[in-house]
């Protein structure tokens, strides 16, 4: 008896390592790199590039759905992001059908099922880019810059970072966004020529919506710690981008 679970050890030991190694945050990072990159080879070849903008909103959600599904059990912040989900999708609606917000544009049909002439998936988006970058800022602030405030500045501060964060990530992101028909802007032609409406927009909502994360208890909601997988959301989106910017600067 003592020799078969001696045989049968190793065999537990190695699924054992094997599911480790599958829940690791790198490990997934790493996955997601191998992913988005050949997404982005794929998109400078005309024969895999069709493919491509099928794929696209699907990988927006499976990636989306990954950089928050640590939240599951914290009930305050599963409300955040459905809050920031709908108000988002709302100002993109209003948007979309009276020129509000962000300036005139409308969504090509690359980015999935429509509502109101928005693609569903962009209220995801919106909630995971500014989720990501609050943890991220936050940890900037705390840990590496060692800034030490009372709770409303240090809330301020951090937010600051993620706007100004989210504002940069959306200035990379247009010209491509605009090349790849993910959205056109109706005043111009041209993909390097976006409102300065829609980056003051971005900045405010990203601004805005980090707030309110902060405002949820500390102990009530995640922190880089608790989901270090969460920043390489926008890390791996922002490479993407920039490789498609150069696409559509070639083109």
């Amino acid at each position: 008896m003592n020799e078969m679970n001696e045989v049968n050890k190793p065999k537990t030991d190695i699924k054992t390592i094997i599911k480790s190694i599958l829940l690791d945050w790198r490990f997934q990072v790493l996955i997601l790199s191998i992913f988005f990159t050949v997404g982005i080879i794929s998109h400078f070849s005309e024969s895999s590039y069709p493919l491509m903008i099928i794929l696209t909103p699907y990988v927006l959600l499976i990636s989306g759905l990954w950089a928050i599904h640590k939240s599951y059990n914290k009930k305050y912040v599963i409300f955040w992001i459905l809050i920031a989900y709908l108000i988002t999708f709302t100002l993109e609606v209003l948007g979309v059908a009276y020129s509000l917000v962000f300036g005139p544009y409308y969504y090509g049909n690359v980015l999935g099922p429509m509502l109101f002439e928005v693609p569903v998936i962009i209220g995801l988006n919106w909630v995971i880019i500014i989720f990501s970058l609050v943890l991220f800022s936050e940890w900037l602030v705390e840990k590496l810059l060692k800034v030490h405030m009372k709770r409303l500045p240090r809330a301020l501060l951090i937010s600051g970072f993620v706007g100004v964060f989210a504002t940069l990530f959306d200035y990379v992101m247009e010209p491509a966004a605009i090349g790849l028909n993910y959205w056109i802007w109706t005043l111009t032609s041209d993909p390097f020529n976006v409102p300065l409406q829609n980056y003051i927009a971005w900045f405010t909502i990203s601004f805005v919506f980090a707030i309110t994360y902060l405002a949820i208890p500390k102990e009530e909601r995640l922190r880089l710690e608790d989901s270090p997988h969460s920043p390489w959301f926008v890390v791996v989106q922002l490479i993407f981008f920039i490789f498609m910017r150069i696409l559509v600067f070639l083109n």
